[in-house]
């Protein structure tokens, strides 16, 4: 990971921006199959599951025919339920199907709390651990206001894993996670005390060299880590990976990491108050070792109050190609809505940026770093939907007051030199874009 100057990286406990809201989607009933088995429960006729807003059609996953209720499931919010979900994700064998984690009052209030314990099953040891591990051809369906709580993970090196997740999933493919809501263990989590490391590999969601990865209605939050964390095993790098109405937020080191892959779609989601330990973005690009990034696709998202940028793109020895960020709001980042950082035999190569509004970033709503190229910022003719919106950003350290509301729109076709671009590296260009002053 890379090291940050102090000056543009003063993490705050909990940000105080104001909140801008996107309408997520409502609940819409979607009829399951109803499959006969003397050794699994037979599932509703109906399951509540979230839908993503209208027109977005999100690829097919070859979940298997089966469901299956998960039983067992301690009710008094003090032991760990992964053993349940496990054993109800195994039972449905190679050929997969639908787990449904159901909704119960817990500890006799009208709430649903299921307890998941991240250093329940040790992968290697001293190494890596994980409470939930995902199957092939499974749909892990939450009924509406079930939650996960992560039980508090001890640092202490003699003790426990290094890394340890809620969900963990490894070279699986065809997988689904619908209407899910996990809560890390931040505000409990016991550090190591270590001066060489952050306690910053406890993630909400782990997925390594997967294929065919869907979430979606899927809330994650308060992690150690990572919300949502996407990376190769062993060489693998994860491809077709789908977030769509997702919301991570308030999760200490990243909203969501891409350390590998090709072909990752986000959707509709949002990745904010992410503050804590370096780097703090909301969606931080980063590939690892030997591994590059490419064919990105972030659409309709915000990114909000963020300790950081918004959105990083950062490559030192691997390549990041062809990212398209559109229609995304970025506000309240502490340093810039989006920015590229290349390092030594780095490359960040092809991209767009249309459509998104930059307001009121700590730095620059986008900075292009030296050695970012062919990067296009803006659409083709004035004022249209390919245009970004940029106005009052670079308002830290306080040199700048924060004027709102703006109301003085001027379109402009080229590099604006100011406090909105920074524009470095080559073959980038600046097309038409609207700038707001008060």
């Amino acid at each position: 990971m890379k090291k940050l100057e102090t000056s543009r990286r003063k993490f705050l406990g909990q940000s105080g921006s104001l909140a801008l809201t996107l309408p997520l989607a409502a609940a819409i009933p979607v009829a399951v199959e109803e499959v006969a088995s003397p050794t699994k429960v037979e599932a509703a006729s109906e399951q509540d599951v979230r839908q993503p807003i209208p027109n977005r059609v999100l690829p097919s996953r070859a979940i298997g025919t089966a469901s299956v209720i998960v039983s067992g499931l301690d009710t008094t919010e003090q032991l760990d339920c992964s053993g349940a979900i496990q054993t109800a994700i195994d039972s449905l064998g190679s050929n997969g199907g639908t787990v449904i984690i159901p909704w119960q009052k817990t500890a006799g209030k009208n709430r649903c709390i299921y307890m998941i314990d991240p250093q329940a099953n040790v992968v290697v040891s001293g190494s890596t651990s994980y409470g939930i591990r995902l199957n092939s051809n499974v749909r892990l369906q939450f009924k509406p206001g079930v939650k996960l709580q992560a039980m508090t993970i001890n640092r202490d090196p003699s003790k426990i894993t290094n890394r340890a997740y809620m969900m963990y999933g490894v070279g699986v493919h065809d997988v689904e996670i619908a209407n899910g809501w996990l809560v890390g263990e931040r505000y409990t989590h016991v550090y190591s005390g270590l001066s060489t490391g952050t306690d910053e590999w406890c993630h909400g969601i782990q997925l390594l060299g997967v294929t065919g990865v869907t979430i979606r209605g899927t809330m994650v939050s308060d992690c150690t880590g990572d919300g949502i964390c996407i990376g190769s095993n062993s060489g693998a790098a994860p491809s077709d990976v789908v977030l769509c109405d997702v919301v991570s937020t308030g999760n200490r080191r990243q909203g969501l990491s891409i350390t590998a892959g090709d072909s990752i779609s986000v959707y509709d989601s949002e990745f904010s108050y992410t503050s804590g330990t370096a780097p703090g973005d909301g969606i931080d690009i980063e590939p690892q070792g030997t591994d590059n990034v490419s064919n990105v696709t972030i659409d309709n998202c915000v990114l909000r109050g963020n300790a950081s940028d918004g959105i990083q793109l950062y490559a030192v020895g691997t390549s990041i190609t062809n990212v398209n960020i559109l229609n995304c709001l970025f506000t309240y980042n502490d340093w810039d809505g989006i920015a590229t950082q290349v390092g030594t035999n780095g490359v960040i190569d092809t991209g767009t940026v249309y459509g998104n509004a930059f307001f009121q970033n700590g730095h620059y709503g986008v900075e292009l770093g030296s050695g970012t190229a062919n990067y296009t910022v803006g659409g083709p003719g004035q004022n249209g939907t390919w245009s970004n919106n940029f106005g009052n950003n670079r308002i830290q350290p306080n040199s700048a007051a924060i004027n709102y509301p703006n109301l003085t729109q001027k379109d402009t076709n080229g590099y604006v030199v100011g406090t909105d671009i920074l524009l470095g590296g080559s073959g980038n260009v600046v097309q038409w874009n609207s700038y707001f002053t008060k």
